[in-house]
């Protein structure tokens, strides 16, 4: 607008100067064919008088002659007549640049007629000051336009960013481990899509939580069930895990036939195998009926049972191990893998979708205050020493986009730590506890890296900086420690991690129990890069996290 204002001045400036020019030029010629027209008539009447005499009394009549001034001189050289100076604005005063660029060149005619000499001389200060009056009313109404206009973005700006506030909450609140956090509709279309997207993202990672929960508990082993049976095949010890897995009762089995456990569908030659005694068997996996005649996966160990005295077989001791949970869990560790992957997709999902955001804060909001903060910088330039409330509004804009801009850089650095596609992993993680520092004064962090930990790959670099961000903002909430060591080291194959601090710690077993999900989110992130976590604390002792990341089979070199 700046620019476009500027080119439309200068064009006025131009268009008037021609004007000016045309305008004085006419007026000279005009001037001139009257000037002449009196000479000649009065040579051809002397009636009238000497021609200077004449000249006098019709230039007092005539007054003041546009953009010309007349001087009148006897053969003395005494100033007979000199035109009055005009009195058209005569409060306006154009600067002598503005002054010099439009006055076109100067023009003087003499006329010699008897006993005098007349002297017309170009005057275009009256169109000069025109020009100048019309170029401060258009300045004074852009001023006031682009305050106008300023003041309308700013409040926009304010209405259409309120969203902003309960996004970077909730974003705050799901990178704290609360994954239920949901974001309400907006009104303003983008920000009701990332809403939109952010929960269906919420719905789908908590899910995911929770089933992984539940696969844990599935994955978990019972006891193997131990009977004896006799040469007869029939069972003289049956334990307490035996009656869970199969349904019966001690009382109602010893005594049966082991048949009683063989599926009518059971693989005849597996039956003949392990109907024939003496004969070991070692985590066989067949099927087995249960009280109910439901069939259950088991895992059969036999081995004979030898009378020590005689040295004869006289039955068999089997196991079986119900391996019905073996079969789920080995299912539920692959989903458990396939969860954790969509667990690392959402993350990265997150990710994109912060850095998306992040770049378009950046680029768009970016832009707009910057270019307001320049537009009110050169109003205050403007308006210094003339208009103190101009001046005094326009630096209250500035302040008002100052804050914006500090603002928006603070949403940009939560959302995307700019350093860490600009200047590798080293410098943000330093940017980061620099910050934190100068934010914690209390805090005393010692920090040290050790190796090249940059070039690690998008996935690396992300995952590794949001473990320590955690790290450090649970310590800051949770703690209340004075002292926190950072260690990070890489070698040929690993990435180690030691984050320590001297604070309150806490109880590992309430840990299952809390509801909040910070250390959570870090062993996920640590176990979707295959790699270990282990949590030292105890009350009034501390807390030590130890993280060690593998690299061989990472995408060090960037994202797939």
């Amino acid at each position: 607008m700046l620019l476009f204002i500027v080119v439309l001045s200068v064009v006025i400036m131009y268009a008037s100067k021609q004007s000016i020019q045309e305008g004085v030029e006419s007026a000279h010629d005009v001037t001139l064919q009257l000037l002449d027209s009196v000479i000649i008539s009065s040579s051809q009447n002397p009636e009238w008088g000497d021609t200077h005499l004449v000249m006098k009394d019709y230039l007092e009549d005539l007054g003041r002659v546009r953009s010309n001034k007349i001087f009148l001189y006897d053969l003395q050289s005494n100033l007979l007549y000199k035109s009055p100076d005009s009195t058209y604005r005569k409060n306006e005063t154009p600067p002598s640049w503005f002054i010099k660029f439009l006055a076109p060149a100067a023009m003087e005619e003499m006329r010699l007629i008897r006993f005098g000499r007349l002297i017309v001389r170009s005057d275009p200060i009256a169109a000069i000051k025109e020009a100048w009056a019309v170029m401060s009313q258009l300045f004074y109404i852009t001023v006031i336009f682009i305050i106008f206009l300023n003041l309308i973005i700013y409040f926009l700006l304010g209405r259409w960013l309120q969203p902003m506030n309960p996004m970077m909450n909730a974003l705050v609140s799901m990178g704290e481990g609360n994954f239920n956090v949901r974001l309400p509709r907006f009104k303003v279309p983008d920000f009701d899509l990332i809403a939109k997207n952010f929960n269906i993202m919420g719905n789908s990672l908590e899910k995911s939580i929770e089933e992984n929960k539940r696969l844990g508990l599935i994955a978990q082993q019972t006891a193997d069930a131990v009977m004896i049976h006799d040469q007869k095949r029939k069972i003289t010890f049956w334990n307490k895990s035996a009656e869970n897995i199969f349904g019966y009762k001690s009382i109602e089995i010893i005594g049966k036939n082991i048949s009683i456990l063989e599926p009518e569908t059971s693989n005849q030659k597996a039956n003949k195998i392990y109907q024939k005694l003496s004969n070991i068997i070692i985590n066989y996996e067949t099927q087995r009926k249960t009280k109910s005649g439901k069939l259950v996966d088991v895992s059969i160990s036999r081995s004979p049972l030898v009378d020590p005295s005689s040295n004869k077989v006289v039955g068999d001791i089997v196991s079986m191990r119900d391996i019905t949970e073996k079969i789920k869990a080995i299912q539920s560790e692959k989903e458990l893998q396939q969860n954790r992957e969509l667990t690392a997709i959402i993350q990265e999902h997150v990710e994109d979708e912060r850095k998306s955001l992040a770049r378009e804060l950046h680029d768009e909001l970016g832009q707009y205050v910057s270019a307001i903060k320049i537009f009110t910088q050169n109003i205050v330039n403007r308006s210094k020493g003339q208009d103190k409330v101009i001046e005094e509004s326009a630096s209250t804009v500035m302040s008002a986009a100052n804050q914006i801009y500090d603002g928006m850089h603070n949403i940009i650095r939560k959302l995307r730590p700019g350093a860490l596609d600009n200047l590798g992993l080293s410098e943000t993680i330093h940017d980061f506890v620099n910050m934190s520092q100068e934010q914690y004064k209390g805090l005393k962090i010692d920090f040290d890296i050790s190796g090249d930990i940059n070039n690690l790959g998008e996935m690396i670099n992300i995952n590794i900086y949001r473990i320590i961000q955690e790290s450090m903002n649970n310590c800051i909430k949770h703690a209340r420690a004075s002292k926190v060591i950072l260690n990070i080291s890489r070698s040929a194959k690993n990435i180690k991690i030691l984050f320590t601090d001297n604070g309150v710690g806490f109880n590992k077993e309430t840990l299952k129990n809390s509801k909040q999900f910070g250390l959570v989110g870090i062993e996920e992130r640590v176990k979707s890069l295959r790699g270990n976590f282990k949590l030292d604390s105890a009350p009034k002792k501390g807390t030590t996290l130890k993280i060690q990341i593998p690299l061989e089979g990472q995408e060090i070199y960037g994202k797939h």
